[in-house]
């Protein structure tokens, strides 16, 4: 073979893996301290990415300042991974929280400014508005009275302006289990992909535990009701590494790990990337009443240690990867003990889904570069890989990330409700019938 055919060849077959970058959550600086026996497998979680959630609650912290430090701590060839979560009356509150600072179409505008200004032409993923079309979906929901139609069209158009933006809505997965609702799904999806949108797709999966391949079967079912193959999906595959857990499970699932690592190298053709939109570790509720498959556990989005053992041990880093598993018990240190005794916990918590039939207290809860700032008080971290090819007649080098391994055994106590919260706050989902509408 002539050797410009050889190299033309070459080029055609060779991908190079994106970096994906974030900030990390801020369990993992708070856990690592609090359980040092599990410090080598968070560490080596931070080495990946877990997207960093934009969101206008107050516990959050300054979202200005969140955007700031994505952006000067990212390299600038990296793709930005973003949840955006601050839609006006979210989740249809009945009353207006005292605890975000989004009320109103106007605040909306003014939230999502701010994000874009700071992004300016930088790439990035956005996620955007976990659970919104969800309930959009039903058309006796709030949502429709809310507006959130309005404003999701709202925020894809100033989203949009930046032409490295790629836009993925996110439709939990549910709502493409039925023929109905997966052409309300298509219904509203055309109606935010107008011209010069960047929806690229949407996201399936947030925090739940789907297999990839019923998942990319969903994606296949959303594009037939599409007509269209112009959309692909994004995967949450943050707690999904083992099947889709029996009876549509849903809180602190025991027979799980973390599944594929960040990536946009899936190996579907209609999955664009592998995201981690939930930091593994974090409770999804006390989850009392539930199935025999749930743990139960501390308040949701408290980190969860016998839950993050679990997920580690099980998860595809050390079934494939060959990171030990967390033996023994973990033990909390007697340095956060005392932290605990010594102040108030004003951290914030993760929310996610209220079960109708269940406590209310129980709620459902991309490759390697790390970034960090002491001058930041989030300390942010990011991640992503980036696959380096030398094309011309020389071989393929790999640069890969090393985990510094600290590793103790102690005693597991979980017992303790330490309040260990991640950076930004996940959705506080309405109550639901889970097994006829399987909300998270």
């Amino acid at each position: 073979m002539p050797y410009l055919e050889l190299l033309l060849l070459v080029l055609a077959t060779t991908v190079q893996a994106e970096t994906l970058c974030s900030l990390p959550p801020v369990v993992y600086t708070t856990a690592k301290v609090a359980y040092p026996a599990a410090a080598f497998a968070i560490e080596a979680l931070e080495q990946n990415n877990i997207a960093t959630w934009y969101s206008d609650q107050l516990k959050s912290g300054d979202y200005a300042q969140l955007a700031t430090d994505l952006v000067s701590l990212c390299p600038e060839d990296s793709r930005l991974s973003v949840v955006v979560y601050g839609l006006p009356e979210k989740d249809c509150n009945l009353k207006t929280p005292t605890d975000r600072t989004v009320h109103t179409a106007a605040d909306y505008v003014a939230f999502l400014t701010k994000l874009t200004t700071t992004i300016g032409k930088r790439k990035v993923l956005y996620i955007l508005e976990p659970d919104a079309i969800g309930l959009l979906t039903d058309a006796s929901s709030c949502g429709h009275k809310a507006g959130y139609l309005a404003n999701l069209q709202t925020a894809v158009g100033l989203l949009s302006q930046n032409d490295n933006a790629m836009i993925y809505l996110e439709v939990g997965y549910w709502t493409l289990e039925s023929p109905a609702t997966a052409t309300n799904v298509a219904t509203l999806v055309k109606q935010l992909t107008t011209p010069g949108s960047r929806v690229k797709g949407i996201t399936l999966n947030t925090l739940n535990y789907q297999s990839i391949n019923t998942l990319s079967t969903l994606c296949t079912t959303f594009q037939n009701a599409m007509g269209s193959t112009d959309l692909h999906c994004v995967i949450d595959t943050s707690r999904n590494r083992n099947d889709k857990p029996p009876n549509h499970e849903w809180c602190n699932v025991q027979t799980t790990g973390i599944g594929a690592l960040p990536t946009d190298q899936t190996g579907y053709a209609n999955v664009d990337y592998f995201v981690w939109a939930t930091p593994p570790g974090t409770s999804d509720g006390t989850c009392r009443h539930r199935r025999s498959n749930s743990m139960a556990g501390p308040p949701p989005g408290e980190f969860f240690p016998a839950f993050f053992q679990s997920l580690w041990n099980q998860s595809l880093l050390v079934a494939e990867k060959k990171y030990p598993p967390i033996s023994g018990t973990l033990i909390e240190s007697d340095e956060t003990l005392a932290d605990e005794n010594d102040a108030t916990d004003t951290r914030p918590r993760l929310h996610a889904a209220n079960d109708a039939y269940i406590d209310d207290d129980t709620l459902h809860s991309a490759t390697a570069l790390q970034v960090s700032g002491e001058n930041s008080s989030k300390n942010t971290r990011g991640t992503g890989v980036v696959a380096i090819v030398a094309l011309v007649g020389v071989a393929v080098v790999a640069v890969g990330a090393v985990v510094n391994w600290r590793r103790k055994e102690g005693k597991l106590k979980v017992a303790r409700e330490t309040a260990l919260s991640a950076l930004a706050p996940l959705p506080n989902f309405p109550p639901r019938e889970r097994d006829s509408l399987s909300i998270l």
